[in-house]
């Protein structure tokens, strides 16, 4: 019996071994790595290398290394007050819903209609995204409401403004949007001076450790 068991065991490998043998073959593999390989440095080519100049490739690193250099200081700057300002609005519950930044860029994209500009093409020049705008609409909106009580613009502000600059004031507006403008101008002069004091306060109370030097 136990011969019977192992020649018949024999068979069965016998009979396995061509489809194994064919599977282990590399040629049935190689088309399929070449293909694969050649779809990935199609699709990530730019995450490694931005520019091919007469075959020389410029990586990514070296164009994120230039960058740091030309702006680095003023971006990881603009950073660190962003976190400051979100984490002290955190702290203070103060908070800006989407609604409120939807009317604002709303106004601003009518504004510049009036003007004759288009909101997209203004902020493809300054290299911003829609995004990007949007974000400094919450920034502005939470410095302003957590410094609502030194930007406060009074009428009597308003009216010795009004009184100083009669000439450059616009003759074809009213009264009341006069005073509105003004007060709109003045109280964005106020924060203006007023957060800049507000953030290097808040810095310099701050711990920030830096890893890089610019």
């Amino acid at each position: 019996m136990p011969v019977k068991k192992a020649q018949k065991s024999s068979k069965l490998s016998v009979a396995q071994y061509p489809i194994t043998k064919k599977l282990k073959q590399p040629k049935f593999f190689i088309p399929l790595i070449i293909i694969v390989l050649v779809v990935l440095v199609f699709l990530l080519k730019g995450l490694f290398v931005v520019a091919l100049v007469n075959g020389q490739p410029i990586t990514r690193l070296t164009l994120i290394r230039e960058l740091e250099k030309q702006g680095g200081k003023q971006t990881l700057a603009s950073l660190v007050n962003q976190a400051l300002i979100l984490q002290e609005a955190k702290k203070k519950s103060v908070e800006v819903s989407q609604k409120e930044i939807d009317t604002q860029a709303k106004q601003i994209e009518e504004s510049l209609k009036q003007q004759g500009q288009d909101l997209n093409t203004a902020l493809t020049m300054q290299g911003l995204t829609r995004q990007d705008f949007l974000t400094q609409l919450k920034l502005r909106s939470l410095v302003e409401k957590l410094l609502a009580d030194k930007i406060k613009v009074t009428d009597k502000e308003v009216a010795e403004y009004i009184e100083k600059n009669q000439e450059t004031l616009p003759e074809n507006l009213k009264e009341d949007e006069i005073k509105k403008g003004v007060g709109e101008q003045l109280k964005q002069q106020k924060l203006a001076s007023s957060s800049q004091e507000w953030l290097a306060n808040l810095t310099k109370n701050a711990k920030i450790n830096y890893f890089v030097n610019y």
